[in-house]
């Protein structure tokens, strides 16, 4: 007995039977109903035919036949189109490669700049840690002046607390300044990580541990001035004990003494708020860099999201035109063997 031959208009005619039975089928059904022929031949029409229902429903009564040179058809036109398509996923392809050089350019360029603001960081800590010395030293000398008689004590005490308080406050600015230059250079590294991973990392290491070292030696440097005022203090209370019998007779010439020294503080005082405007201009200026560099940054990850999206869509768009043409490249190479 001759098998049935799978020709379009029988293998359209059986997937229409089966699908008005209202169950799930296959191609093992449709052969069966054809009576016969090749699942290369069949697989290719049923898709063809899954792929026209939408046309069949608007227009139910349209003959097999005519939907297949409809698809014909279709395929001639989408042919050109998909031509098109392809011309200008290859421009947008070199669009794509020009602006990665862009953006491979401006993060070698950030990136040769970070030796040089590290270097700058390191220039900043080295001259708080010589305004330290010079502060400690001019309390060591105010101390010294305090040692004599207990007017002179009294006022170098109040200096004393004056300057203590400053210190203290520096010492948190110091601090402060510190973390967010260790902040600003945690976050350009991880940043630039995707790109050069070692090298930002060993980078890291190193100033993590020159900031590391650098507060260490400031909160010593501190202890060891603090502990040495308290021991000046209770050396001059006991040596002031001794001395308080002959002072009185020196306080009237000690009065202009004290007005000399007025102005000394006066002076001092004055170029310490001279010493606070320069710190604060230094600050300032570390902001406005991070601030820059957090911007540059942010939109070079912009422009790196918006152009993986472009090329995510265009693969999307090309592999479904790819399918659409196979499949009906592959339905007319198998009417055209029937």
């Amino acid at each position: 007995m001759s098998l049935k031959k799978a020709t379009p208009k029988a293998v359209f005619d059986a997937c229409e039977q089966l699908e008005l039975l209202d169950r799930s089928w296959n191609r093992d059904d449709v052969r069966t109903l054809v009576g016969g022929g090749s699942f290369s031949v069949i697989d290719p029409l049923i898709q063809a035919w899954r792929k026209l229902q939408p046309v069949r429903e608007v227009a139910p009564s349209i003959p097999a036949d005519l939907l297949i040179q409809m698809a014909t058809m279709l395929e001639q036109k989408v042919s050109g189109y998909i031509e098109d398509v392809e011309l200008r996923d290859q421009e947008r392809e070199a669009v794509l490669l020009e602006a990665n050089e862009v953006v491979s350019a401006n993060l070698q360029q950030i990136e040769s700049k970070l030796p040089e603001q590290r270097e700058l960081s390191q220039q900043a800590n080295h001259d708080l840690e010589a305004e330290c010395s010079r502060l400690e030293a001019e309390l060591d000398e105010k101390h010294q002046l305090g040692l004599t008689l207990e007017l002179k004590f009294q006022l170098s005490k109040e200096a004393e607390t004056s300057l203590h308080q400053r210190l203290k406050e520096q010492q948190g600015f110091y601090e402060q300044a510190l973390k967010e230059q260790k902040q600003s250079k945690q976050q350009s590294e991880e940043r630039l990580l995707e790109q050069h991973q070692q090298q930002v990392q060993q980078l890291k290491l190193e100033s993590q541990q020159q900031l590391i070292q650098q507060k260490t030696q400031l909160a010593d440097a501190f202890e060891s001035a603090e502990n040495r005022l308290m021991r000046l203090l209770d050396q001059a209370r006991n040596e002031l004990k001794e001395q308080q019998l002959a002072a009185a007779n020196k306080i009237d010439s000690l009065r202009n003494e004290c007005q000399v020294q007025s102005q000394l503080a006066a002076n001092q005082k004055l170029e310490i708020k001279t010493l606070e405007s320069v710190l604060l201009q230094m600050k300032e200026d570390a902001q406005q860099l991070g601030l820059q560099q957090a911007a540059q940054l942010a939109v070079l990850e912009n422009e790196k999201l918006i152009l993986q999206q472009q090329v995510l869509q265009q693969v999307k768009e090309k592999d479904d035109f790819n399918s659409l043409k196979d499949s009906i490249q592959l339905l007319q190479k198998q009417l055209t063997t029937q």
